[in-house]
């Protein structure tokens, strides 16, 4: 995504006059109204403060990006706005935000609003971007810094899912009995399926065991009580014990998981694992399989690990 592209030098503020959060919003909403006038400040407003009782508009480190939704805007719009001084936006993290993206966002361009965050966020997340965007004194001077930046390769800090923690896996030729033997020791619910070459090629899960093992017993049940004694689950899976899961009709599944490769932003990845039942995703260097990464892993990567009650709230 070109993000110089989704700027517009008119509704580009280099030096904000407001000291505080409210007096930042005006000052910003001023400046779309000024460009489209069919939505006018007070109404821009009051969509924004409608949206933030759902939560602060500051993502921490000095940036924050109060939106709101509208139809009032034909277009997905964005205002960018520093204030190298700093304002008080009440942050999680504390710190006064210097760089203000407000998004005037129609319902039929959801989906571009959550790509453009997550690309200005990994823009952002490099300080060395942060200051020079600080030190532009023109909108185009600033508009051509970020496409300048964003040309450049990408900093490490943008990627980071290299140390992502190594987990078992299973081959095809991985017989059941020991797919079983690794579930009980890893105590995972899933396990991903690797070929000679390292390349993930599918994934087993408990639960497909599981119903390996009831598949044949409830077509020969004669009354559910029998269930409880699980003898004849045992029995099904002990026919099968020897059998490479390769051989097992339905055990491995090609496509039911997520995968990120192991240089993608971490904010990509964060998106991307909002929409995983699972809450992981397998970590790739191309095709071969180089770890695990988890929900919670990306929180305390994104510095999220606690969130107390702010001050005087």
């Amino acid at each position: 995504m070109k993000l110089s592209s989704l700027l517009n030098p008119k509704l580009v503020k280099c030096g904000l006059a407001a000291q505080t959060k409210d007096e930042a919003l005006a000052e910003m909403a001023r400046v779309l109204a000024a460009t489209h006038t069919a939505i006018s400040e007070t109404e821009l407003l009051a969509a924004l403060a409608e949206r933030e009782k759902l939560g602060p508009f500051s993502m921490g480190r000095g940036i924050a990006f109060p939106h709101a939704r509208t139809e009032k805007v034909r277009d997905f719009t964005i205002v960018l706005a520093t204030a190298p001084h700093g304002v008080d936006f009440r942050a999680p993290d504390g710190h006064k935000v210097r760089i203000v993206l407000l998004f005037a966002i129609p319902k039929k361009h959801s989906n571009l609003y959550l790509q453009s965050l997550a690309a200005f966020l990994n823009f952002f997340a490099v300080e060395a971007h942060v200051q020079r965007v600080l030190e532009a004194t023109a909108p185009e001077e600033l508009i051509a810094a970020i496409e300048q930046l964003s040309a450049k390769p990408r900093d490490a800090a943008s990627g980071a899912l290299a140390a992502a923690a190594s987990i078992p896996s299973v081959s095809p030729s991985t017989t059941v009995a020991k797919a079983l033997e690794i579930f009980n020791q890893a105590r995972l619910e899933a396990l991903p399926v690797v070929d000679a070459e390292g390349n993930l090629v599918g994934e087993v899960t408990a639960a497909a065991v599981l119903h390996l093992g009831i598949q044949e017993h409830l077509l020969a049940l004669s009354s559910t009580a029998t269930l409880s004694t699980g003898g004849s689950v045992e029995k099904t899976l002990r026919q099968h014990a020897d059998s490479p899961l390769e051989t097992v009709p339905g055990l491995i599944a090609p496509n039911r998981f997520l995968t990120v490769q192991e240089d993608e932003p971490l904010l990509d990845v964060a998106l991307r694992l909002t929409r995983a039942p699972a809450g992981f995703a397998y970590v790739l260097r191309q095709n071969k399989l180089v770890g695990r990464v988890t929900a919670s892993e990306v929180l305390r990567r994104l510095g999220v690990t606690r969130m107390g009650p702010e001050n005087g709230r």
